[in-house]
């Protein structure tokens, strides 16, 4: 089962949040595998003092000091709120993340990182209001550095792939689907206990990952509007309705099977003309859930069984447009028969992005196709064949203090459409503030037609330091 450390209600949880925003006046760390000089000294109590309201201070460097080997900080805030207008569920939704890190580097070739992360959750004004706050472990490790060869050991974020939104490369990552696809790519990953080997030769860099101590996507509660199953409705995303799946998932135990370890995936890149290549060797287990059905003692069981997983993948560029591609071979996908038991099957994707920034770097534009192919002759509640496009379009205007956006995803062999308009105004960095909405709709089985009642129209605020 998914653990919850501790579940105070919405007012305490936004107390603490508060408080973590104050911490902001300290620095955030660089990214964990960055090269950049530690940050100026700060105080160790300014952490301390910020949690009880005090205005933070950061000490002065002086000149020719050595670098500091502790540094710590808030790295990310957000707060957002939402309507959502045709949702039985709930009428309004609040969401609110934090996380915090300490950093010990006392010279280039050791780091130590200790994350933390707090989410809180809210939902009223229908049938399934909840409240609800997790802590969570943020990255984590301890990181030695040698020529070209690293090594890190512990809990840390690692996404493999060139293209955006569906990466399937993507085989050692935890994925976060506590508020689904609302957040960009790097947004829905969390860390997973791993060892990590880089070694680099030249333009050739082989990434080995090992996964002792294997964890779930992080789900969010099943009352909520973003859960895979959704009770209201008695639906499983993904998987053909039937009266006796609906009446199961209604009242069904939810259970979750994550523990033991996670398997090994390799990872080989060349860069260089013509192109920068991959190859991705993987026997891993997929962080995203797969519901086990037994009728029998009216339980869905989210389990991850082991995949054997083949990839390749390219990109380059042609004049001002980046290409890349992805294409992968998966062994042992588990699919649902039509009595709901649970099949192996393999699967065959294909993922193809252009990148564009025409008329200069004020405007970008994706555009990815993917297809999917469940290679199986017997029947299955899932959509056997998927063509879809997806992408982004982003613009800034008003001398860079705003930008515009719109995310979209739609099906080419089925009715599957997703649209996600954002208006910021980042004119008072590091801060953001924004209205968004989003829309779904689709035929039966698609993650449009899912979520076809879970509109939202969302207005917030979020900070990267």
């Amino acid at each position: 089962m998914k653990r919850s450390l501790f579940t105070p209600t919405a007012p305490t949880a936004l107390a603490a949040l508060t408080a973590l925003f104050c911490a902001a006046a300290v620095p955030a760390a660089a990214l964990p595998g960055a090269a950049a000089d530690p940050a100026p000294p700060v105080h160790v109590h300014l952490l301390t003092q910020a949690a009880l309201g005090a205005p933070g201070i950061r000490a002065a460097p002086r000149r020719g000091a050595a670098a500091p080997a502790w540094r710590f900080g808030v790295d990310k805030l957000r707060i957002e709120g939402g309507a959502l207008p045709s949702a039985p569920e709930a009428e309004q939704t609040t969401s609110a993340h934090a996380s915090a890190f300490v950093q010990w580097q006392p010279d280039r070739s050791w780091e130590g990182r200790t994350g933390v992360r707090v989410d809180a959750f809210s939902q009223g004004g229908g049938r399934a209001a909840s409240d609800r706050v997790r802590l969570d472990l943020g990255d984590t490790y301890l990181r030695w550095r040698g020529g070209d060869t690293r090594v890190t050991v512990g809990a840390q974020t690692v996404v493999w792939g060139r293209v955006d939104e569906i990466p399937l490369i993507d085989r050692v990552s935890r994925v976060d689907l506590t508020r689904y696809l609302l957040d960009d790519l790097p947004e829905r990953r969390r860390p997973q206990v791993a060892l990590r080997l880089e070694q680099a030769w030249d333009d050739v860099t082989v990434d080995i990952v090992a996964l002792p101590a294997f964890r779930g996507a992080a789900l969010p509660d099943v009352s909520s509007v973003w859960s895979p199953i959704n009770r209201t409705t008695g639906e499983v995303i993904g998987i053909a309705s039937s009266p006796t799946l609906t009446a199961l998932v209604r009242g069904a135990t939810v259970l979750q099977d994550d523990g033991g370890s996670g398997g090994m995936a390799l990872r080989l890149t060349r860069t260089g003309d013509p192109f920068d290549m991959g190859l991705t060797l993987a026997r891993t287990r997929q962080s995203l859930p797969y519901y086990r059905v037994d009728i029998g003692a009216a339980t869905l069981t989210a389990v991850h069984p082991y995949q054997r997983f083949i990839g390749v993948d390219a990109e380059w560029t042609t004049g001002d447009l980046t290409w890349r591609t992805e294409l992968g071979y998966t062994a042992g996908v588990p699919a649902t028969r039509p009595d709901v038991t649970m099949a192996r099957v393999a699967a065959l994707d294909w993922v193809g992005a252009v990148e564009a920034f025409p008329g200069g770097g004020d405007t970008r534009v994706t555009l990815q196709l993917v297809a999917r192919s469940l290679r199986s002759r017997q029947p299955l509640l899932e959509i056997k064949h998927y063509a879809g496009v997806n992408g982004e379009f982003e613009t800034s205007f008003s001398q860079g203090r705003w930008k515009a956006a719109v995310r979209f995803a739609a099906g080419l062999n089925v009715r599957d459409h997703y649209l996600g308009p954002r208006l910021s105004f980042v004119g008072w960095e590091p801060h953001e503030f924004y209205v968004a909405g989003h829309f779904f709709d689709g035929e039966a089985r698609t993650l449009g037609n899912f979520h076809r009642d879970h509109h939202l129209i969302a207005v917030g605020m979020r900070t990267r330091f």
